[in-house]
């Protein structure tokens, strides 16, 4: 009998450590990690966001040491991954040494990229807590400037007029057949043709400097009759003096008279 006790005795041991065991591998560990949000409101951004380079945003925290731990907040810094590298600190507060911690920055970008950025607080004992959103920066581009009406015009054997601007010249008619606008000197350091339908698909500077850099340089145009009055829809552009013109011959008039052949071209142009 008391051989039976003993062992009733170590069965119920053992069914206490087990039951023990049991509770504690249960338990949810705690967490100890600080607070940190970000700030709502006015300009803050919280979420994704899309800026044009060299654009700022406005980003705000709050943090507070953790309610169990009660350890103060020690360090916080700002930074970002970008392709799955982490970059250098763009903020890097130390020697918090307080429960709390209300901070403002206005980060400016002035690279292309896109890439998470993370605001992280740490307490004293090591505990991290960190928000954060994605950031694309993509290339600023500037939109070209209204259309403005243009007019080049020949009268006889004269040069043409209204061509300067352009970085051109009008001294000839191939064979009398067509106008010869060309290069001056020392004028125009490009001069491209372009199809028509990039008169309005072309929107920005960037996208007009890239056309005419990509562009076969051509020395003369001649895709405009010097006998007959006549509708065009012609795209030219130049880069002169280092600017960039969008140019739409849309009419060309010929007419004769006793002095001569007077020829007009109107159409408009975009810088």
């Amino acid at each position: 009998m008391k051989k039976l006790s003993y062992l009733l005795g170590m069965l119920l041991m053992a069914g206490l450590v087990f039951t023990s065991c049991s509770k504690d591998e249960d338990e949810e560990p705690q967490d100890l990690t600080p607070a940190i949000t970000f700030q709502t409101g006015g300009d803050f951004i919280t979420s994704d966001v899309t800026i044009d380079q060299g654009d700022a945003i406005k980003i705000g925290v709050v943090c507070t040491s953790n309610g169990i731990s009660g350890k103060k907040l020690e360090s916080f810094r700002i930074y970002m991954i970008i392709n799955d590298a982490t970059q250098p600190n763009i903020v890097d507060s130390t020697d918090i040494d307080a429960t709390t911690f209300t901070t403002a920055y206005e980060i400016t970008f002035p690279d292309v990229l896109s890439g998470k950025l993370y605001a992280e607080i740490t307490d004293k004992d090591g505990q991290k807590k960190s928000v954060s959103f994605t950031v694309t920066v993509e290339e600023a581009t500037t939109p070209l400037g209204a259309a403005e009406d243009l007019t080049w015009q020949r009268v006889a054997g004269a040069a043409g007029t209204g061509l300067d601007t352009f970085g051109l010249e009008w001294t000839s008619n191939g064979k009398a057949v067509n106008a010869q606008i060309e290069k001056a000197d020392d004028g125009a350091e490009k001069f491209v043709l372009l199809t028509a339908d990039e008169w309005d698909m072309i929107e920005t500077i960037e996208d007009l400097t890239a056309k005419v850099e990509a562009g076969d340089d051509m020395d003369m145009y001649e895709g405009i009759s010097a006998e007959a009055t006549a509708d065009y829809d012609e795209v030219l552009a130049v880069k002169y003096n280092e600017v960039y013109y969008i140019i739409h011959i849309t009419k060309a008039t010929v007419e004769t008279s006793g002095s001569g052949t007077t020829i007009t071209i109107t159409g408009q142009y975009k810088i």
